[in-house]
């Protein structure tokens, strides 16, 4: 169902996880119980994919999530960056003008002003577009990057970057903040931050790039349709009704609007919601509000429910009004939950509790 293999994870100086191994299978409820801090919540976001292991293997329904290897990229120093963008903007600027010149020639003499500079912008563009694209797209670097002895790299596998990603690092350098960026605190450009690539040193060697992991864009719709979240706050939006809070990741799925709907509806009176259907967040109780949020988490139908804290908010009736709807629907549907909870009667109701102290399951 659910397998996490030697996952480590840490912000900046804190290791918040210390090498993990979990297993959940079909129609468990598994609680995590442990002290603040120890990595129930990190561990629950990168097995929901909220979040990327540092290292580790994480894979649900068969799908594998993520594996990273030890290697860490680090991002060349701005000076580097500097010497790039000003070497690659001198050689653009010189193609550029004589592909202004040409262009000139070819339409006679041009005197609107407005349309002269369209045709140089577009001139301009056209000699980044095909210098980036593909010359990174080919080999990695540009004539800059070969002098600096840099390189590009995917960041999400190391990789060398794709012919279209390439293309679009070319396309994000027209952003107004590219002139800016590599002076930022964090070695990285703006162009790099839209295209999930990085400028490395030319001597760390490429990953292989693998096809068996989901994309950023995969993911995400993976995410939709097979993982549901219940959070201790509801998160529903204010503006929408409880029935249209309930409908919207159905709705973001691409499923019709009807069938949503109609499953929201019913797993609105399932919860005995019925009345509060048209009602917005604010016109309801907290444990209607968190009933509302369960019912979202469900309208996909997802292989496993994730809750982080579901009961931190309520008080003890809704509380245990919450435990009992999580086994009932488990009873009912065979749904998964895993659970990460203080609150000890949720967890000795579990089908297992896993312990943590320390960044491990102990």
């Amino acid at each position: 169902m659910i397998t996490g293999k030697n996952i480590f994870k840490r912000y900046g100086t804190v290791e918040v996880l210390r090498g993990v191994d979990v297993e959940i299978n079909k129609g468990e409820v598994v609680s995590i119980v442990g002290p603040s801090g120890s990595g129930k919540s990190t561990l629950l976001h990168i097995l929901g994919t909220l979040d990327k292991a540092d290292t580790g293997d994480v894979k649900i329904s068969g799908a594998k999530i993520s594996a990273l290897s030890d290697q860490n990229f680090v991002p060349v120093a701005w000076w580097k960056r500097f010497i790039n963008f000003i070497l690659d903007s001198t050689i653009i600027g010189v193609l550029s003008i004589l592909l202004i010149s040409w262009v000139s020639e070819k339409l006679l003499i041009i005197e609107d002003d407005f349309v002269l500079f369209w045709i140089r912008f577009l001139c301009t563009a056209l000699i980044s577009i095909i210098y980036y694209g593909v010359l990174e797209g080919l080999t990695g670097r540009t004539l800059a990057k070969f002098i600096t002895q840099t390189k590009v790299v995917e960041q999400a596998d190391g990789s060398k970057s794709k012919l279209l990603t390439c293309f679009l690092r070319s396309l994000y350098r027209f952003t107004p903040f590219e002139v800016f960026s590599f002076f930022s605190l964090r070695p990285l450009g703006w162009h790099d931050s839209f295209s999930n690539t990085m400028v490395i040193e030319s001597k760390v060697p490429y990953r292989k790039r693998s096809g068996d992991y989901l994309s950023a864009k995969k993911l995400s719709l993976f995410r939709n349709k097979h993982i549901g979240f219940v959070f201790q706050f509801h998160h529903l939006l204010p503006e929408f009704t409880a029935l249209e809070n309930v409908c919207i990741p159905g709705w973001l799925a691409g499923r019709k609007k009807g069938e949503v709907k109609e499953k929201a509806e019913e797993l609105l009176k399932m919860l005995g919601l019925s009345h509060r259907m048209e009602n917005k967040p604010n016109q309801m109780s907290g444990g209607e509000q968190q009933r509302v949020a369960v019912a979202r988490a469900l309208i996909n139908n997802p292989d496993i429910v994730m809750a982080d804290e579901p009961t931190g908010n309520l008080d003890s009736a809704n509380a245990k009004e919450l435990h009992q709807l999580f086994f009932d629907l488990r009873n009912k549907f065979n749904q998964t939950f895993l659970i990460v909870t203080h609150n000890e009667e949720l967890a000795k109701l579990s089908d297992r509790v896993l312990y943590m102290k320390d960044g491990k399951i102990v």
